[in-house]
């Protein structure tokens, strides 16, 4: 059974939902405008950043996008770096500070002793290509990354971290360890069709990993880890009908919230908040799935909290920490060594695309092997039609 432990009615709706990873705080990103506010499990608001900012108001989506604030909370310090309208700002229970930067993605290194920012400052036209090693201390760029946005996950075990870097055409999914406080990618990458997704979650064992997306339906994936077998596939809206798409189809999808899933305590068991205001627990080994009325608004945003329980928000503003049934699973490091032992790192300052041996969780391919490819037919990914009909032009 779900309890609810906590509610709390709040003056706005929510839009996304990131727990400290091991502390007992919440950062709650605003809906109605670029404002971030902490709170504790309580759900109450100990601090904010931005809560002065003027409100979203009929912006076009792309320029909202570029105003929602990005976060990153510190691995073990109640530091909140929150990028937001071009400024940086760091927060800590005794105020916030605030400095220019136009980073769209935050992370912290797993050690803490670094902050990762996407995309690199410098010449405008290349940013994209690299993202910032920053001090923590100095909050001064000491070095350059691979590419990177949307957002880092650590594994829970420690260590490797997934990330994304997304292209209209496909988005891959990036393993990397933190090496010389900087992201030191893999050779084996998920690939994804499209762009338009959202950070990896892991589950709590580390052998699995869901992600949401992606800019044209309401995909939600889940992968086998290590083997990086894709376990679920489904859309959680209607299939996309075409461009442009009737005002019907985008007014249904788009109630799906993005970041409505989570993990809790089951490693088995997947969360995903829907647009009736249920939750409905989705066992990955049955496929059995149960829905739980737990609101009576829409869910617009689902994550787990550091002691296990998920929160969550709705569209009429409520705020509330659950408990949900399952038992403690611990990480298993031995997910993340039997990954490093099958792989290399590559290019030393970022990675290259002939590198990269990818995958769609059915099927591989490396460098060569795309070169090669001249069929594909409509149950392809649009990026394998894609790279088949440049091939089939390039043919002599």
């Amino acid at each position: 059974m779900i309890e609810t432990v906590t509610r709390r009615r709040l003056d706005a709706p929510i839009e996304r939902l990131v727990p400290h990873p091991r502390l007992p705080l919440m950062a709650v990103v605003d809906a109605s405008r670029p404002a971030v506010h902490v709170s504790d499990l309580g759900l109450r608001t100990v601090g904010s950043v931005g809560a002065d900012a003027s409100d979203y108001g009929d912006l076009p989506s792309w320029e909202r996008y570029k105003r929602v604030p990005k976060l990153a909370w510190h691995p073990y310090e109640p530091i909140l770096m929150v990028a937001a309208g071009g400024s940086l700002s760091q927060w800590n229970p005794d105020g916030a500070s605030t400095r220019p930067a136009a980073y769209r993605s935050l992370a912290f290194s797993p050690d803490g002793s670094t902050l990762w920012a996407s995309p690199a400052s410098g010449d405008a036209d290349d940013a994209w290509t690299a993202s910032d090693v920053v001090d923590i201390v100095g909050v001064d760029v000491i070095g350059t990354g691979p590419r990177w946005d949307t957002g880092v996950a650590v594994h829970p075990a420690g260590g490797l971290v997934l990330t994304l870097a997304s292209d209209q055409g496909a988005t891959l999914g990036l393993f990397a360890l933190a090496e010389n406080r900087r992201m030191r990618v893999r050779n084996r990458a998920v690939i994804l069709d499209v762009d338009g997704y959202e950070t990896p979650v892991w589950s709590p064992d580390g052998r699995r990993f869901a992600i949401r997306g992606n800019a044209y339906v309401q995909s939600l994936m889940v992968y086998a880890f290590p083997s990086l077998e894709r376990e679920l596939a489904l859309e959680l809206s209607d299939p996309y009908p075409g461009y442009p798409a009737p005002p019907d189809w985008t007014e249904r999808t788009n109630a799906w919230s993005r970041r409505n899933i989570a993990f809790a305590s089951d490693p088995d068991v997947l969360w995903i908040g829907t647009p009736d205001g249920t939750l409905i627990s989705f066992d990955l080994t049955t496929r059995a799935a149960t829905e739980h009325p737990v609101s009576n608004a829409r869910v617009t945003a689902l994550a787990t909290t550091s002691t296990g329980e998920l929160v969550l928000a709705d569209s009429d503003g409520d705020l509330m920490r659950l408990s949900v049934p399952g038992g403690h699973a611990a990480a298993d490091a031995t997910t993340v060594s039997t990954f490093l032992d099958a792989t290399e790192p590559v290019y030393a300052d970022g990675y290259l695309w002939d590198e990269l041996e990818l995958t769609d969780g059915r099927r591989t391919w490396n460098h060569n092997d795309l070169a090669a490819v001249t069929e594909a037919d409509g149950s392809d990914p649009t990026w394998l039609r894609l790279q088949a009909a440049i091939n089939e032009f390039r043919e002599p």
